[in-house]
């Protein structure tokens, strides 16, 4: 019979691998899903954020934010506004300025933005 420590590891391990086939299953749908946000006709720019760096670009209408690197994390201010994490994707529909920075000390990101046409 199981003793308490062994039935308690059990408990705590059993759950792993499908909790691990859920994450990829349902992160790879959510990042595919959310590139069709701005429909089929979009033009992409990838910009590379170099660290405790910041740009502009103008937007106008459906954007995807898609981030990709070491580190994930990107502040993102809109028309000035408060700041913004995201982490990985980010959906907006706005008009104006969309300011992308790279709040990290060490590691660079590559952001890839979706507009609509």
């Amino acid at each position: 019979m199981f003793d308490q420590t062994q039935l308690s590891l059990a408990i705590l391990v059993i759950p792993l691998p499908i909790l691990t086939y859920l994450w990829f299953k349902y992160y790879n749908l959510i990042i595919s899903e959310g590139t069709k946000y701005v429909g089929e006709k979009y033009t992409e720019e990838e910009i590379l954020l170099l660290p405790s760096t910041s740009k502009t670009v103008r937007v106008n209408g459906k954007v995807v934010i898609l981030v990709y690197g070491v580190n994930s994390w990107v502040t993102i201010r809109v028309n000035g506004g408060p700041k913004q994490k995201i982490f990985k994707i980010r959906l907006l529909n706005e008009i104006g300025d969309l300011e992308l920075i790279n709040e990290s000390k060490v590691f660079q990101v590559k952001v890839k933005l979706r507009y609509s046409a």
